[in-house]
Order: structure tokens, then C-alpha cells, then sequence
């Protein structure tokens, strides 16, 4: 049940991290600026490290893509894929996450996404819903990293030892974003 739990953390935090760093806008008033219309392609900066009651979990690889449109942005799409993620001594896989960044520095996870620890016979599930605490900073060469301290993440763990919620999962990871052929920014 722990480790249900703990893998849907890790799958909210991992793609809220890699889904924040592509466009976002926060409620200090800050925009997200790209100079062109084009694809938006996002990597981690870091380990993304997903911690629940039932442990920690952590994804070495996260990348992200979607598109904007030239200017200010309010609300940015993005889809990210998780690999290489482990937790408790062996493989989790994670199904693309689905957010939408908003200008008041959070990211809404818009799709389910399903963490399956390998071998375990269940799943932990994180539904839709908003997490806070996204940081932006402007990086050399026109890109943009989002920092990611998510907190209070709702995980469902379903099926065998899986099976259980938890409402107080937390995220901590970065990712960096840029634009093809153009610059992102955070005014």
C-alpha cells in the first residue's frame, strides 16, 4: 500500500516538474515571453525524486514537448515521458503525463497517469488535479528552468499491496525548456 502510494508521487511530481519548465506564467504578475511560434522541448536538470509515506522514488530521465504561439503566454501544454524510474530495489514504469502551466505558477495534471511498479501486480494512479510551487529562472542561450516543489500531491494506489490514498505526496525536480529556432523567457 506504501508503495502505491509512493509511485504515484513520483509520477505527479515527475511530470509537473518537466510540464512547468516548457511555458508558464505565475500570479506576481510574471509572463512567459516566446520570440516565434514553434516546439517547445523540455529535459531534466536533475534527479526528479518523488517521496510518499511508503518511500521515495526517483526517474533519472524526464522530457517534455508541446508547442506556443509567439508573445506572452498565459496556459502552456505539454506532455512529458518518464524513464529510467526506480523505487524499493526495482523498475517503475510511468504513462505520459498530460499538463497545462498556468500563469499563477502551478501545473494542472489534465489526463490520469498510471505508475506501474514492475513485477508488483498493481498500479498507483494520479488523477487530475493542481499542484503548486513552481519557480521559473531564465538560463543562458534563451532558455527557461522550472523548479518544482510540489507538495499535497493525491495519489490512489489500486490492486494487491497497492492499494490505498494518500493526499500528502511531494515532488522536488527541476527541468530545462527551449524553443526551437527561438527564445523562451519569464518577464
Amino acid at each position: 500500500m506504501q508503495r502505491i502510494t509512493m509511485f504515484g508521487l513520483a509520477l505527479v511530481a515527475a511530470y509537473a516538474v518537466v510540464a512547468v519548465s516548457a511555458v508558464s506564467v505565475s500570479a506576481s504578475g510574471h509572463e512567459f515571453y516566446a520570440s516565434k511560434t514553434g516546439k517547445v522541448k523540455s529535459k531534466q536538470t536533475n534527479v526528479q525524486i518523488f517521496k510518499t509515506t511508503a518511500g521515495t522514488m526517483e526517474c533519472n530521465e524526464a522530457s517534455g514537448t508541446g508547442e506556443v504561439k509567439e508573445g506572452k503566454q498565459i496556459t502552456h501544454k505539454e506532455v512529458v515521458t518518464y524513464s529510467g524510474c526506480s523505487a524499493f530495489g526495482g523498475s517503475v514504469t510511468i504513462t505520459a503525463a498530460h499538463f497545462e502551466f498556468n500563469a499563477n505558477g502551478s501545473v494542472r495534471v489534465e489526463k490520469q497517469v498510471v505508475i506501474t511498479p514492475v513485477g508488483e501486480g498493481c498500479e498507483f494512479l494520479v488523477e487530475p488535479q493542481t499542484i503548486e510551487h513552481v519557480g521559473y529562472e531564465n538560463k543562458t542561450g534563451g532558455k527557461l528552468e522550472a523548479k518544482v516543489n510540489g507538495l499535497k500531491i493525491h495519489v490512489i494506489g489500486t490492486g494487491g499491496t497497492c492499494g490505498g490514498e494518500e493526499n500528502n505526496a511531494s515532488y522536488n525536480g527541476a527541468v530545462l525548456g527551449e524553443l526551437e529556432g527561438g527564445t523562451l523567457k519569464w518577464e
